[in-house]
């Protein structure tokens, strides 16, 4: 252990080696950690929430507006021996403001949701009907809210807050295999007049093999042949899948980033260390131990360091994670529904994958030049330069090799997204490896102008370049990923609200409450009528958005009226109108994901059965990246209305005055404002994050000053010596820190926009099918440019603290 003391004594003497390499890789594992725990949670929460409606449920039976009781009761008394459930379901809000679930089943046949209980099912759980408004609560749960038996709560119905609902707890039960977090269970006979659905369902949900489910299906067409219904897979993993796709891409990008900025500072912390144990492994390898000995030792340093700052990593990337779990909880329910179940749950996968990362990142970013170190005679080594190498021509064909795969990559198509992710990376890297050529190249330029202390400031930064590459670089790639990503955003925003502009070109939309599970609810025929016949109502558009299949994917097949004064809102971006009842057009995200082209013939699946349509144009939309087809409307159940009016206010009152909550009245202004608030709710973690990023490179720029200042001593003692005092060697470095930064975020401006048009015209149409108009956001450069000199400043003023 003695050569591992000796190793060990240089960070005694220079702590703030020890927390420059400590700082950058617990960091950095610090926010990997935390976006893996974030998009693992978030999945897995989404998979639960799901899963305690369907328990061991591989089907489906789910119209739009629900369906009656009786066709429950005719497929159950025709087949004895089928495994369903019917089931109601509804969201609720406790006085807290927290989500549950409500549903209504059959608790004395649980058939499909046998699973929901536990051992105790088989000897029957309380489920004693005494009361209508009795609902049963795992017990678990019911601890943890501190709901006793018998007690009763208030909760609100549905997502407006209009409704009270007051339930009392009748019992508990142990739960089984599927979790059971505020999930209420009550009996299917009482949800109905909780809910005011006598006689209704949302659905009926099966058991069944696939050889017994295409029975089903037959006999659903041969009972009831006037009534579309369409029998589902149901797949929560599947849906998890999408779940969010923009942001995990986005977080996920954030966290390989800030991983890759600290390494790079964990690297710029051992070169330093490199040049000045060179006469301690001199000395070492004389006394008689051999180079790959002391290569162990310095591996076994390595691994310390690196598994301290691991874990450190892992407990603050779990407390970073838990204080962002409600800020991505809520962006994922604007999007897609509340979700009952907001743990942060802890991944050992996500935990192993972040200490692989930190322990073979550290090593393998180090080994190879401590070994090249180690390959020099002792003499060499001991009087060798302090600085430490520099590479150039290494370094420079490695950028040119990562900038050819790039432009390989945008030549193929066919690299997806992984090709698309490569370019972004690919230029982020190579940039910040050209980065010190250009430093050298304007400081060259800057060092014989401007008077003798700027210009010694100049010469003194050219010189110390290679000591400062690394932690430049850092921060180079941090600057332009903020900035890239901020572009990117700030397009997609400016892209929404362009297209928020011309889609919503109604006076006034009138929606249905919300069905099952957070689905679009069907506006009755007798309020539709009622609508429609109003005498200020000068056009109307009826609509609504089914779910169907093209060749196995998932895509939305929306209906509406095209009256002329809603085409305006559709501009195509290559064909023409559907003129005929076969054709359809088809939005962007469906030509440039699954490759639909104008003229092609669709089979599509949906509950009506197979159709066949013929597409004759294409149309932007942001509303849904699974891509969508637009068709004339045919009949049946109306989602929503679009409605033209000449006092679109006067419309809105008497129609709320009239239906009351039966509708939802929405003005156009109302739902530009909702649907941007909900895009900026979105992005809020990822903005969190990519300042953390920045946090990151600006603290590996000041123990990279700081490194420099114990590097220097003897130049400024030297300084000291010719008359020039200790404030001026502090402003000197005050003055560098502060150009260093400036230059930096100068150099990094080009490359933050060049990532921001791979982010746009390469990324985003091969992960999502949509194009961005691209916005310039000079907000974005403007602050770089405020913020790198004045961290720059800061950093070298503390660090010219400590050692002048």
């Amino acid at each position: 252990m003695l050569p591992l003391k000796a190793l060990l004594r240089l960070y005694r003497a220079h702590p703030w080696l020890l927390l420059m390499s400590l700082a950058g890789l617990t960091l950095g594992v610090t926010l990997v950690v935390a976006i893996e725990l974030l998009n693992h949670s978030a999945r897995t929460n989404f998979v639960a929430a799901r899963s305690q409606l369907a328990g061991e449920a591989n089907y489906r039976l789910a119209p739009q507006g629900g369906l009656d009781e009786q066709i429950y009761v005719r497929l159950a008394r025709s087949q004895p021996a089928l495994d369903a459930m019917p089931e109601l379901h509804a969201w609720l809000k406790d006085e807290q403001g927290r989500s549950f679930q409500l549903l209504g089943m059959d608790l004395f046949n649980p058939g499909p949701l046998r699973r929901l209980f536990g051992a105790t099912a088989d000897n029957g759980p309380d489920f004693s009907l005494t009361r209508e408004d009795s609902v049963w609560l795992a017990a678990p749960e019911a601890r943890r809210l501190d709901w006793q038996p018998g007690q009763s709560r208030t909760f609100v119905l549905g997502d407006e807050g209009q409704r009270p609902l007051i339930l009392t707890l009748a019992g508990t039960f142990e739960p089984g295999a599927i979790p059971m977090e505020r999930l209420l269970v009550t009996d299917i006979g009482l949800a109905q007049s909780l809910l005011g659905k006598a006689g209704r369902l949302d659905r009926i949900i099966f058991k069944a093999s696939e050889t017994q489910a295409q029975a089903l299906q037959a006999a659903l067409r041969t009972d009831f042949p006037d009534q579309p219904l369409w029998l589902e897979p149901i797949s929560p993993a599947l849906d998890a899948s999408q779940l969010g796709d923009a942001l995990a891409l986005n977080l996920t990008a954030l966290s390989l980033l800030a991983m890759a900025v600290g390494l790079f500072l964990v690297f710029n912390a051992q070169r330093f260390v490199q040049s000045v144990r060179r006469p301690l492994l001199a000395q070492l390898i004389i006394l008689g131990m051999a180079p790959r000995r002391v290569l162990g030792w310095l591996m076994l340093e390595l691994a310390l360091l690196a598994s301290i700052g691991t874990l450190l990593g892992l407990l603050l990337g779990s407390l970073l994670a838990l204080a962002l779990m409600g800020q991505l909880t809520q962006a994922l329910a604007d999007l897609y529904g509340p979700n009952p179940i907001d743990l942060l749950r802890l991944s050992p996968a996500s935990l192993g994958k972040a200490l692989v990362l930190g322990l073979a990142g550290t090593l393998a970013a180090n080994l190879p030049g401590w070994w090249q170190l180690l390959r020099q005679s002792p003499l060499a080594l001991r009087e060798g330069n302090s600085r430490p190498p520099a590479h150039p021509w290494q370094r420079r064909g490695l950028a040119i090799a990562i900038l050819l795969l790039c432009a390989l990559c945008l030549w193929r198509p066919d690299t997806g997204l992984g090709g698309a992710l490569f370019v972004a990376g690919g230029w982020l890297l190579a940039m910040a490896l050209i980065l010190p050529d250009a430093l050298r190249s304007l400081l060259g330029r800057l060092r014989a102008r401007g008077p003798l202390t700027a210009r010694l400031g100049v010469a003194e930064t050219l010189y110390h370049l290679d000591r400062t590459a690394i932690a430049v670089m850092a921060l180079q790639l941090a600057i332009a990923a903020a900035i890239g990503i901020g572009v990117m955003v700030s397009s997609f925003r400016s892209s929404v609200e362009i297209w928020l502009g011309q889609r919503l070109a109604a006076d006034l939309y009138v929606t249905a409450p919300k069905g099952v599970a957070g689905s679009r609810g069907a506006l009755d025929e007798q309020t539709l009528t009622a609508i429609l016949a109003a005498p200020d109502v000068s056009a109307a558009s009826r609509r609504a958005v089914l779910p169907a299949r093209w060749q196995g994917q998932p895509i939305e097949w929306a209906q509406m009226d095209f009256i002329p004064e809603l085409k305006a809102a559709y501009p195509l971006l290559a064909g023409r109108w559907p003129a005929a009842p076969d054709e359809v057009l088809a939005s962007e995200p469906l030509t440039v994901r699954l490759g639909v082209q104008v003229g092609q013939r669709l089979e599509v699946t949906s509950e009506g059965g197979p159709r066949a349509f013929t597409v004759t144009g294409v149309y932007q939309d942001y509303g849904s990246d699974k891509g969508q087809i637009l068709h004339a409307f045919e009949g049946g159940a109306v989602q929503s209305l679009a409605l033209f009016s000449p006092d679109p206010e006067g419309l809105g009152d008497r129609l709320r005055s009239q239906f009351g909550e039966q509708v939802n009245l929405l003005p156009a202004p109302a739902i530009h404002a909702a649907a941007l608030r909900v895009f900026d709710q979105t992005f809020v973690v990822t903005e969190l994050l990519k300042l953390l990023i920045l946090g990151i490179a600006f603290v590996g720029i000041g123990s990279a000053f700081m490194v420099l200042g114990l590097a220097r001593r003897g130049e400024l003692q030297t300084l000291q010596s010719l008359g020039i005092g200790p404030r001026h060697c502090r402003r000197l470095l005050v003055w560098q820190g502060a150009g260093l930064g400036l230059l930096t975020a100068l150099l990094a401006l080009p490359v933050g926009y060049g990532l921001a048009w791979v982010l746009i015209e390469v990324v985003n149409p091969r992960a999502f099918g949509w194009r961005l108009a691209f916005e310039a956001a000079p907000l974005h450069a403007v602050t770089a440019l405020l913020l790198a000199p004045v961290c720059g400043a800061l950093a070298s003023w503390y660090a010219a603290r400590r050692v002048v």
